[in-house]
């Protein structure tokens, strides 16, 4: 049976950018990837998602990695890949389960390392500095699912794989009845559209196997209603 979230993601449509700030096109392109809630000063919304990001790339620099290339599982309309192309970064890939999003990827980057398809069908045969995903890891079918795609994340980085905005297992329950008395009729709502969440302990073994340490952050941005459920992971 078909992940019902694909369903919402194929059925996205593409951003266009132009050459203004880097700060607008970053709101274009986090709003094309579903980050457009409806919020009482929008500007302040997207500014701490974008101050976020900035924090996420300094913690990058503080693990002291010198990131020349960069690929992203779930690269949406390709924010991420944007933000790091605009920092010197040219050796940029990805790949999304929607076209439209996927080749809006490809067009601002310029990359041809940028495929629509599935997370477990990316290749290991190129590899890349940084290999991330985020916001992604809660959408998938199941946690076998997740780990394949995690295993494959590993093989293909040469340095570092980050995990952002992932589901934290131990505020499962908290986070769901948040949710019920946020949003009227939630469970019908959002029937078939069940979130994948994660033990921190689960990343660890896994990570282990492959030699590699792993560090944990808070997603820390007062604006997203979820951040405090959520969870941030370096791998490296």
């Amino acid at each position: 049976m078909e992940n019902n979230w694909k369903k919402i993601w194929n059925g996205k449509s593409a951003a266009q950018i132009d050459d203004s700030s880097e700060f607008d096109a970053f709101k274009v392109l986090k709003r094309a990837d579903g980050f457009d809630v409806a919020v009482e000063n929008e500007n302040e919304y997207y500014q701490y998602f974008y101050d976020d990001w900035l924090r996420f790339y300094d913690k990058v620099s503080e693990l002291s990695f010198d990131i020349k290339s960069v690929y992203e599982v779930g690269c949406g309309s390709g924010v991420n890949l944007y933000m790091f192309l605009n920092r010197g970064v040219h050796d940029l890939g990805g790949i999304d389960y929607s076209e439209s999003l996927a080749s809006n990827a490809r067009e601002i980057t310029g990359s041809e390392d940028i495929a629509q398809g599935d997370a477990n069908t990316v290749s290991i045969e190129k590899k890349y500095d940084l290999v991330m995903s985020e916001s992604v890891f809660q959408y998938f079918s199941s946690v076998e699912y997740a780990e394949t795609v995690l295993r494959k994340m590993l093989e293909k980085s040469k340095k570092l794989v980050y995990l952002g905005e992932v589901h934290d297992a131990e505020y499962e329950e908290e986070l769901m009845e948040y949710r019920r008395r946020l949003i009227s009729n939630y469970d019908e709502n959002y029937k078939g559209l069940k979130k994948q969440f994660y033990q921190r302990g689960w990343i660890e073994r896994i990570a282990r196997e492959y030699g590699k340490s792993v560090e944990f952050t808070n997603v820390d941005n007062p604006q997203y209603l979820n951040g405090k459920y959520l969870f941030n992971c370096y791998i490296f």
